[in-house]
């Protein structure tokens, strides 16, 4: 990490409960991020290391796993949206899936890049959001990854180890400058009209607070489990019940 510490980076080697609102933080189990990039000091702000955390996969039994994320603060809090890399990106490796009925269909050929999904009812913020240049800006930046909009972050996922080298960090500071500046144009004036209204006579600062929130619809996608994980979820609770029954049966007989 020698070129971040360069660029005036903090480093942390090890950081549990960052309390990140990213997905792969929430879905997994014993997480932990190490080799933590602090950049949120400079003049391109941003977070980003590897995470290390056990995750229910389609086998349904937790499994170790590990990847590379970069967390961008926003200037507003948006929709969840989620843009899955074309191929076996990160979420997927992790068991992570979303209601089809939140898939959106993006323009142009995207499709062929991403799958996104957004909350019921928030298309069109969406597509707002993420347009042509936008989608065409990712297709060339983050290629292979996995993209997340959720609070006031975004988050990239990427295969393990991918900041590790000083060399890499000089193109994660240009990347994420570029990504970084064309997000926070696309997303500093959205306000969700479903959310709550600031009454007049609030201070200016819950003002501030209340106009950029989101309903309640939107903060958070829904997610699903996989067929086999929802077998081995019937699974085990019919093996407990069966065990609390022969407990009940041993102490009756006594």
């Amino acid at each position: 990490m020698t070129g971040a510490a360069a660029r005036g980076f903090t480093v942390t080697p090890e950081l549990r409960g960052l309390g990140l609102p990213g997905v792969m933080f929430r879905a997994g189990e014993k997480v932990i991020a190490s080799e933590v990039i602090d950049a949120q000091g400079s003049d391109t702000p941003f977070l980003a290391g590897s995470l290390l955390g056990y995750y229910a996969t389609d086998t349904s039994i937790p499994r170790m796993m590990a990847a590379s994320f970069v967390a961008i603060p926003l200037e507003r809090t948006v929709p969840h949206i989620v843009l899955f890399g074309r191929g076996i990106g990160m979420l997927k490796l992790a068991g992570i899936q979303v209601g089809g009925d939140q898939k959106l269909s993006l323009e142009g050929d995207f499709d062929r890049s991403f799958t996104l999904y957004c909350p019921t009812g928030y298309e069109r913020d969406a597509l707002e959001i993420f347009t042509p240049d936008l989608m065409q800006l990712l297709m060339d930046t983050t290629s292979g990854c996995d993209v997340e909009l959720v609070d006031d972050w975004m988050f990239v996922y990427s295969r393990p180890g991918r900041y590790r080298k000083p060399e890499a960090i000089d193109g994660l500071v240009a990347v994420t400058e570029r990504v970084q500046s064309k997000v926070r144009r696309q997303t500093s004036g959205y306000r969700d009209e479903r959310s709550a209204p600031a009454a007049a006579t609030v201070s200016p600062e819950q003002h501030a607070a209340r106009v950029g929130r989101v309903a309640a619809s939107g903060s958070r996608l829904s997610t699903k489990k996989t067929p086999l994980q929802k077998l081995a979820t019937a699974a085990t609770t019919l093996l407990l019940l069966g065990v609390i029954i022969t407990l009940m049966i041993v102490q009756n007989n006594h």
